[in-house]
């Protein structure tokens, strides 16, 4: 059987075969889709640093808007300039400069236009045009290389990210010395390269860096929807080390009193012995023969560490309170044919943080590994059907914890941020003595962003709306150049531009 061709006689909506090519035609085929791909990438790139150039800070359509009053939910002080150097640009559009030394500023929410087209959070916009006009204007040596196709863009973009903080005179070394070689080396080679020109060139930055690293030290926890978590740390190298031992002779110990887990699982289960440092004390005095008991089942036993759980948060519907028997009217009715809900997922928080879903088989094995003391708190679910609305600008508490329950994260488009926000009134708050309608402070009415969208929908010529019907009907965003979103709890979807606003 003949391969089909790699190419279509019209040039146009060129369709592979893949399944009929040789090894030789898919090797082919697969190098040319790669090489491609990297030039559009870097065609893609010299777009977005055009984009930069198109809202530099001083443009002649700069003042564009009209001035009014600040929202009174965002008054607090900016960390960025405002681009008008008067009292009513608070919460206005700032000046963003996000390339390294001696780089032109850009206008704040040109960027979020940008990103949202592109898919991308405001902080991954930001990154992606920063990076841009960093490659382009302090590292020209791999501008050059991506533009002719030898240096692939995600490559020079981990070049740029970590040039930006650097002085002209170490960008340039930097340049000088990845351009030729960039290509052929790995992130990390390149990240080496990096440090070895800021300890050559800016010795002081790199001990400034050295002592910010020690700042950001920390332990974090990641939750996981199948009942484990993840542990990251940062730590002094130092402390690392001394950890690492830690683990390593708890596993050991462990092992020797018969755990039969691999050694990656005792060691996981070592830190939560280290938890308890009665009970590592208790451990070793086993393994060492010097505990009150020398039955071995009663060793097994101790291989498993009493772990204190905070209190967990259970957000069940009012049939799932009963399925439980959380409530006192079916617990232990084990009667053939009884009437018991069936209940699969529940939500769960802990200190104040939102895990998601989890299955009943992972509550209840949970609920049976609490220690004395623990905690378990069963809220039934807010009703989100519900239109509540209230005369007064200020949200009540109820109303409050049924839109953050509907809106589980910022509500513009790809963000996401499920951290601080403002609770946003999506048709602008009108006092009633000033002639403004009752119930505006309602279910429909709001919406949850995070500050940096709630400044964009108030000052960044956005549009938002909500349309009619559903049980989740979102939200829909129009951009100034006119393309639409619509956001629901489910995410971002893209709908069709409609002719952009005129200035």
């Amino acid at each position: 059987m003949s391969a089909a061709p790699l190419i279509s006689a019209s040039g146009t909506d060129a369709r592979v075969e893949v399944l009929d090519l040789n090894a030789a035609e898919a090797l082919s085929f697969v190098t040319d889709r790669r090489r491609a791909t990297d030039l559009a990438a870097a065609q893609e790139l010299e777009g977005v640093a055009h984009w930069a150039d198109l809202h530099r800070v001083g443009r002649a359509d700069l003042l564009r808007g009209a001035v009014g009053a600040v929202d009174r939910e965002i008054r607090d002080a900016l960390p960025c300039r405002p681009l008008r150097d008067d009292e009513t640009a608070l919460g206005r559009e700032r000046e963003l400069r996000l390339a390294g030394q001696g780089a032109f500023m850009i206008e704040e929410y040109a960027v979020a236009e940008l990103a949202t087209a592109l898919g991308l959070t405001e902080h991954s916009g930001r990154a992606y045009v920063g990076q841009a006009v960093e490659l382009r204007d302090r590292l020209p040596r791999c501008w050059a290389q991506v533009m002719a196709g030898r240096l692939p863009v995600w490559e020079a973009r981990q070049v740029a990210e970590r040039t930006i903080p650097l002085s002209d005179e170490t960008a340039a070394a930097v340049d000088a010395a990845v351009a030729p070689f960039a290509h052929r080396m790995t992130v990390g080679r390149i990240a080496r390269l990096v440090e070895a020109a800021v300890l050559r060139h800016q010795p002081d930055l790199a001990a400034e860096r050295a002592a910010e690293a020690a700042e950001h030290r920390g332990v974090w926890f990641d939750d996981q929807l199948d009942g484990t978590t993840d542990l990251s740390a940062h730590l002094d190298t130092p402390d690392a080390a001394a950890l690492d031992h830690a683990l390593d002779s708890v596993a050991t110990t462990l092992g020797r009193l018969g755990d039969t887990d691999s050694r990656a699982v005792r060691r996981a289960r070592a830190l939560g012995v280290l938890a308890d440092p009665q009970y590592a004390l208790d451990l070793d005095a086993t393994a060492d023969g010097t505990g009150q008991s020398d039955d071995p089942a009663t060793a097994a036993r101790r291989v498993t560490p009493v772990r204190a759980v905070p209190t967990l948060h259970l957000h069940l519907h009012l049939d799932a309170v009963s399925a439980f028997g959380l409530d006192g009217s079916r617990a232990g009715n084990t009667e053939p044919g009884a009437d018991q809900a069936e209940v699969d997922l529940v939500r769960v928080d802990r200190a104040g943080r939102r895990l998601g879903a989890r299955t009943r088989e992972t509550l209840e094995r949970w609920v049976a590994g609490l220690t004395p003391g623990a905690g378990l708190h069963v809220t039934p679910v807010v009703d989100l059907t519900e239109e509540i609305a209230v005369d007064q600008y200020e949200i009540p508490s109820r109303l409050r914890r049924q839109v953050v329950e509907r809106d589980p994260t910022c509500m513009f488009p790809w963000c996401g941020n499920a951290g601080r926000h403002d609770l946003d009134h999506l048709l602008a708050y009108v006092p009633m003595d000033e002639g403004g309608p009752p119930g505006q402070t309602s279910t429909s009415n709001l919406h949850r962003l995070c500050r940096f969208h709630h400044r964009l929908k108030t000052h960044g010529r956005w549009r938002v709306d909500r349309p009619p019907g559903g049980a989740d009907p979102g939200v829909v965003w129009t951009s100034p150049h006119g393309r639409r979103y619509l956001v629901t709890s489910d995410g971002t979807t893209r709908l069709d531009p409609v002719e952009p606003p005129r200035s």
